[in-house]
């Protein structure tokens, strides 16, 4: 089984720009997520941000998650939010979009947290948004507790993306410039 791609927009990409590239990266390989980050726009850019990018990537099959904006998931049509900020907007984010939306969480400095967070009604874990030290992190979760993980890589030429047994592997920043690389991620072994 392959593992599942998990990609992270550019934090100010444009829509119109987003979709080709999207399309690029889905011609290369199968994704699953795509987190959009709020990056610099104001709540209504976001607002037309999402709106223009979340249903050609649904239309492809693609779940598509906001940055800490869990009071915009149903409005926007959203599946599901990652939180990155701490655990108390994290269980705030669990009850108001739980359970007929994803709830995700990244920025896990220890396993103290990650136990802390997993034991929430969550449904991922991301690791590797702090430092590439996080693929120890993320492979000790995966093997340990059965909320899925995701490793976020640093690029596809990642060493630990052959490793690592997280249910997802996540991309962000360069891949999109080269979105044809996730090609080498379609047969990955999870």
């Amino acid at each position: 089984m392959a593992e599942q791609l998990f990609l992270i927009a550019p934090d100010n990409a444009d829509s119109a720009g987003l979709a080709t590239k999207l399309e690029a990266a889905l011609s290369a390989a199968p994704v699953s997520v795509l987190l959009l980050p709020v990056g610099d726009r104001s709540e209504t850019e976001y607002a037309d941000f999402v709106q223009a990018v979340a249903p050609f990537a649904q239309a492809k099959g693609v779940a598509v998650l906001l940055e800490n904006r869990p009071d915009l998931v149903r409005h926007l049509g959203a599946d599901g939010v990652h939180m990155t900020s701490g655990i108390k907007a994290l269980r705030e984010a669990i009850a108001l979009v739980k359970p007929d939306f994803i709830v995700g969480t990244g920025d896990i400095g220890s396993r103290h947290e990650a136990m802390l967070r997993g034991e929430l009604d969550i449904d991922y874990l991301l690791f590797g948004d702090r430092d590439e030290s996080d693929a120890e992190m993320a492979d000790w979760w995966a093997e340990t507790f059965e909320v899925p993980s995701v490793y976020l890589a640093g690029s596809p030429d990642d060493p630990a993306v052959t490793t690592v047994r997280t249910e997802f592997v996540g991309f962000g920043g360069a891949i999109w410039d080269e979105p044809t690389k996730l090609v080498s991620m379609a047969g990955v072994p999870a």
